[in-house]
Order: structure tokens, then C-alpha cells, then sequence
């Protein structure tokens, strides 16, 4: 049996390359980013997104907020490509087997035999095995450039065919792509463009807004939990979800963080994570459905808990995030358990982030590379079982 495999790996990365190539193929491509939603614009939040005023939702950042790094400029934040590794990878056909090439309207797409396949997949479980001691170092910017490496080589192994899956991403401003660069139509390049550029799709929705949380103390309309038909999509074969930081930043009064145990109601963090995900298990069951936890930062709000003693930190309400995810059956891709882009220092944070929150264009195409990797891992190995 033969199955198609997207190739021309050296083209997948001169287009994670170059924002100027993401900026035309959005535009040419059938393949494009659909934008269902205009970001939030949210009223008195300090410029420093550290702030701790009531109802304040730092992820909110206004569209308005011109980047730093402009589209053509943004080309030098990206790390050398070990082309020569790129090389080295390449599947090689075993004697006695054909490999053959069909010209379709997305470029070339090349027929690889089930031997050919299953070397790709083998390497690719070699390669996640060395990324895997990776995340036992300790965090630093190097340790995330070291797995971004073996990210690029697990994705020039890719072997599963995703054009004919369409993929929901739903978060808030990281996942809209609030400060990043943008395109010739003036559309966020956000980590989503970048897993879509070494995945190629069939069809991409990115339900990302600004502010968005799992609980309402943004009111329904940025809540998760109450939104949950407007943030899905029906003919979704696999969804992504990336929030939470949110929930740990804003500063209500009389905040409440719950319990991962409790089941009867939503007015808290866990609460609203629980009851989400329940939807989600409900009505896409049969779907493939990632959790991303977030990446550290140094930020620390400061606000009252009424149930919990003292403040908790990110990675407690990513530990609840992670909880119920596994409670549900769903898939985690756990960037702040295993220290990935981890920018609680300020090399890191100032490397990855333009505001210690948001990611600038280095950071987005690592993320990107990342999740497009754990997306390829999973499928890969899955269709070779």
C-alpha cells in the first residue's frame, strides 16, 4: 500500500523561514487562516500587563498595538536551519520499491512506499527519545533551542498526510496572534500559521481571541465554558486548545480557583476547565483533541482567593488543566511540565516574548515547530500501529 506524505521538506522550511512566503501563501492558497473573530479590545489595563486592577485581562492587548518586528525584519529572530541535517533525513528509497510523483495544485506531493514510511516513523521516535531526555535538563534558552532542533528534524520526517483534515485552534490572544507580525491583509502570523506551514491542512480555523479564558470573569462571551458553540466547529477532525493564562492573570475580587475534584459547578478556574472539557467530550468524542499547557513566564498577579490559601502559581492551574485533560482522554502537549520556551528568566523572555507574555515572531515559530512536531509524532505513529 502506497500512501501520500507532503515532501519537499526543504520547502516546508523556506516557507517556516520566511514570513514574507507564510504572507503570500495566505493570500494564494485555498489553505488560509480563517478569522472569525476580532479581538477584544479590553478597557483599563496597564500597558505593563502586570497589572493588578479588577477585571483586568492582560491578554487583551488592542489590534491596534503596532508590532516591533515587521514582517521582512522578523526573517533574522529565526535560528540557523541545519540544512545539511535536513538532508541527512530524507527517506531513502529501499531496493526493489518505487517511489513516484503526482503534480497537484499545492506543489509536489510525493507517493512513499510502507517502507519508506515506517523509516520516517522510526527515526521519528528516535529523535522524540532524544527530546524526551531533553526535558529533564534544566530550563534555559538553550534547552528549548536544543528541542527546537530535534523538533525541525522529527517535522523533515513527517509521515502522515494531513490535507485532508481541517483543525481547529481555539485560545485567546497567543492563539490570534496579538502582537505578532502580520500579513499583506493585515492578519496575525501567529504559531498557527507556522504548524500550517509544515503540515498543510486541508482546512485551518483559528478561533483565537483575545482575553479568552475558561472562566466567565470575562463575561460569556470570552468564557469558554458559556461560549462553547462558538468557539468549535463541527467538521473539526482535530482541535487544539491553548488558554489558560487568562484565568491566572486576571484579578477579580474574591477570586475563585476551585478543585479538579469537584463536579458540581463552574464558578471557579477548575469548574470551568471541567465543565469545557466535558462538552468537548460530549459532542467531539471521536475527535482527536490536544491541550497545550502554557509556557512560564515571570509574571505573578496579586489578588484575593477565596478558596485557596495564598496564590497559586501557573503551574497549579496548569497541573489542574493537565488533571482533567487526562480525566477526559484527551491528549496533552505539555510545554509547561517539560520546560519548552519556558521564559521565566530574561533571556528567555526577552529571546520568545515581546512583552513577557506575548510571543514575538522567534517565539511563534517555535511554538509553532512544536506543536506541529507533537502533531506529526502522534499521527505518524498512530497510522503505523
Amino acid at each position: 500500500m502506497k500512501k501520500k506524505s507532503v515532501t519537499a521538506v526543504i520547502t516546508a522550511f523556506a516557507m517556516a523561514l520566511s514570513l514574507s512566503a507564510c504572507a503570500e501563501r495566505a493570500q494564494e492558497d485555498e489553505n488560509v487562516i480563517v478569522r472569525e473573530s476580532e479581538p477584544a479590545t479590553i478597557a483599563g489595563c496597564a500597558a505593563d500587563c502586570g497589572c493588578g486592577c479588577s477585571n483586568c485581562f492582560c491578554d487583551g492587548a488592542a489590534k491596534t498595538a503596532a508590532p516591533e518586528t515587521s514582517v521582512a525584519a522578523s526573517i533574522e529572530t529565526v535560528p540557523e536551519t541545519q540544512t545539511a541535517s535536513v538532508m541527512e533525513t530524507q527517506t531513502q528509497t529501499p531496493p526493489g520499491e518505487t517511489q513516484e510523483t503526482n503534480e497537484t495544485e499545492g506543489g509536489m506531493v510525493v507517493e512513499l512506499t510502507e517502507g519508506e514510511l515506517a523509516a520516517r516513523r522510526e527515526q521519528q521516535a528516535n529523535l522524540a527519545k532524544a527530546r524526551e531526555a531533553l526535558y529533564k535538563a534544566g530550563d534555559s534558552l538553550d534547552k528549548t533551542t536544543k528541542i527546537n532542533q530535534l523538533d525541525k528534524q522529527i517535522l523533515a520526517n513527517n509521515a502522515y498526510d494531513f490535507s485532508d483534515k481541517t483543525v481547529v485552534f481555539i485560545g485567546d490572544s497567543i492563539t490570534e496572534g496579538i502582537t505578532s507580525s502580520v500579513d499583506q491583509n493585515g492578519n496575525y502570523i501567529s504559531y498557527v500559521t507556522y504548524v500550517n506551514s509544515y503540515l498543510h491542512f486541508g482546512n485551518v480555523l483559528n478561533h483565537g481571541m483575545g482575553g479568552r479564558m475558561f472562566a466567565q470573569y470575562g463575561g460569556d462571551e470570552l468564557s469558554l465554558a458559556m461560549n462553547f458553540e462558538n468557539v468549535t466547529n463541527i467538521n473539526s477532525d482535530i482541535i487544539v486548545v491553548f488558554a489558560g493564562v487568562n484565568d491566572y492573570l486576571c484579578t477579580p475580587p474574591n477570586k475563585h480557583f476551585g478543585s479538579v475534584t469537584d463536579t458540581m459547578t463552574t464558578g471557579n478556574f477548575c469548574g470551568a476547565v471541567r465543565y469545557f472539557m466535558k462538552q468537548l467530550k460530549e459532542y467531539y468524542g471521536d475527535r482527536e483533541i490536544f491541550f497545550v499547557t502554557m509556557y512560564d513566564i515571570n509574571k505573578k498577579p496579586n489578588c484575593t482567593y477565596v478558596d485557596f490559601n495564598g496564590q497559586p502559581t501557573l503551574a497549579d492551574f496548569m497541573e489542574a488543566e493537565r488533571k482533567l485533560a487526562k480525566e477526559f482522554g484527551f491528549h496533552i502537549i505539555d510545554l509547561q511540565g517539560t520546560g519548552f520556551m519556558d521564559c521565566s528568566t530574561k533571556e528567555a523572555s526577552d529571546y520568545y516574548l515581546r512583552d513577557g507574555l506575548h510571543p514575538k515572531d522567534s517565539g511563534s515559530i517555535a511554538l509553532g515547530e512544536h506543536i506541529a512536531a507533537e502533531l506529526s509524532l502522534y499521527f505518524g505513529q498512530k497510522e503505523g500501529n
